[in-house]
């Protein structure tokens, strides 16, 4: 590809750089089809929308760093570069960098996306930054940052941090429940459906967005998290689809009493969806910590600690494999909005080397619900079971136990089809009900 024109802003317009002149119109003004707009360190006014869709090259790039403000709350739209919505790889620009920049959004009641970005071979975004809490209400929803690859074989990295998230209005979607509003909030992170290629989110910081954190499982290309912290969104904190991959994220939910949305942690929503590493914290949390609602799935590696009534696991809908391994599960939760800690209605999941401790007497383990369930290498206990609380297992299904260590009490359920068959496990100090331990 021809290199392209670098265009000093504040060497060619000064007055763009001293904020008397919107840098919206001289960028419109003179970009071409291969254009390097460079900002050098500085505060520029960004007074309406930058629609460079039809373009075969583009970068805005602060040097070192450059700070975008917006201050209409009418405003909707910030950079829009590289083709419109639903872009072929033929209709999108082949490069797109956005990078080294702070979107200053802090004024009373602005809320326009930052950045919606589609390339065909080369998008990158990073080192990009939004301050001050976005204002939606009334407006349609909009995300922060909206990114596309779309040719199959081009790659992009998105590398971002969103800390301030949106503002909760339902009061602005009368028609709508508080909870069915969330839909009308604004998203962190949207990949969206004419996504064909590879996306690398690289340590992200998206925190307090009321529809999603990151909603990654738009279009058909893979998303790789590596990294990064997701915390206290509304629905999702990470939303991920088919051939999407989580490494070494931290998501973390603590607000759900102050919040006034709900949202789950990890959402493993469609296709086939891994997760190595990471950690899930849920201090409070009143939603799912992980659910796996997607054809196959493989988590592993994965450290996940909850304080409350959060229901920690949930794994349903779909026949195909899920497989759970290395997976640490620490449990404290109060059991008055989910008395188990984990549900799983699904065939073929099984939990292997993994270490599940449940500690409250108000809340029981494991609802194990489908047949065909193996659990092996695996050391669950509860020694917090006085009374009637503390189940480590309830069987309602046609378990398989190996290698494995249980603690606490184990309840099978045989009116509803409960039974157990047990290989080399070690049942010391558990107490067995509806089965025959020998």
């Amino acid at each position: 590809m021809t290199e392209p024109t670098v265009v000093n802003v504040a060497e060619q317009a000064p007055a763009v750089a001293d904020g008397e002149r919107p840098l919206d119109e001289f960028l419109l003004a003179n970009a071409s089809a291969r254009t390097k707009f460079v900002l050098p360190e500085g505060r520029y006014h960004l007074d309406g929308r930058v629609d460079l869709n039809d373009v075969e090259s583009v970068a805005v790039v602060g040097d070192p760093h450059a700070t975008l403000v917006v201050t209409d709350p009418d405003q909707q739209y910030g950079l829009d570069l590289g083709g419109g919505w639903g872009a072929t790889p033929e209709e999108s620009a082949d490069r797109v960098h956005v990078r080294n920049l702070t979107f200053d959004l802090t004024a009373d009641g602005v809320g326009a996306q930052a950045v919606s970005a589609r390339a065909a071979r080369d998008l990158r975004i990073e080192d990009v930054t939004v301050r001050g809490e976005c204002a939606s209400a009334g407006k349609k929803a909009l995300g922060a940052i909206y990114a596309a690859v779309t040719h199959p074989d081009g790659e992009g990295v998105v590398n971002v941090s969103l800390p301030d998230g949106c503002a909760f209005r339902p009061d602005a979607h009368p028609d709508e429940s508080p909870v069915e509003s969330q839909t009308s909030h604004p998203i962190g992170i949207s990949v969206t459906d004419d996504h064909r290629g590879r996306l690398v989110f690289r340590d992200c910081h998206v925190e307090g967005w009321v529809n999603n954190g990151g909603y990654l499982a738009g279009g058909e290309g893979p998303c790789v998290v590596e990294g990064g912290r997701w915390k206290n969104n509304g629905n999702a904190d990470l939303r991920l689809g088919d051939g999407d991959v989580a490494r070494d994220v931290s998501v973390v939910h603590d607000d759900a009493s102050e919040a006034g949305y709900t949202g789950c942690g990890l959402w493993l929503q469609e296709g086939d969806v891994r997760v190595e590493g990471g950690e899930l914290r849920l201090p409070d949390c009143d939603n799912d910590g992980l659910r796996v609602s997607c054809a196959e799935a493989r988590v592993e590696g994965l450290d996940i600690d909850c304080d409350s009534s959060a229901r920690v696991l949930k794994i349903n809908d779909g026949d195909g494999a899920v497989l759970l391994e290395d997976v640490h599960l620490g449990d404290r939760g109060d059991g008055s909005k989910h008395a188990y800690a984990g549900e799983v209605w699904r065939s073929s999941t099984v939990v292997r080397d993994c270490r599940l401790a449940f500690h409250s007497e108000s809340r029981n383990g494991l609802n194990l619900l489908a047949d065909g369930i193996l659990l092996d290498g695996v050391t669950a206990t509860h020694d917090g079971g006085d009374g009637d609380g503390g189940t480590t297992l309830l069987v309602k299904s046609d378990v398989e136990i190996r290698n494995s260590t249980l603690r606490g009490r184990v309840d099978v359920d045989r009116k509803r089809g409960g039974a157990l068959r047990l290989q080399d496990v070690d049942l010391k100090n558990c107490e067995c009900v509806g089965f025959d331990p020998v």
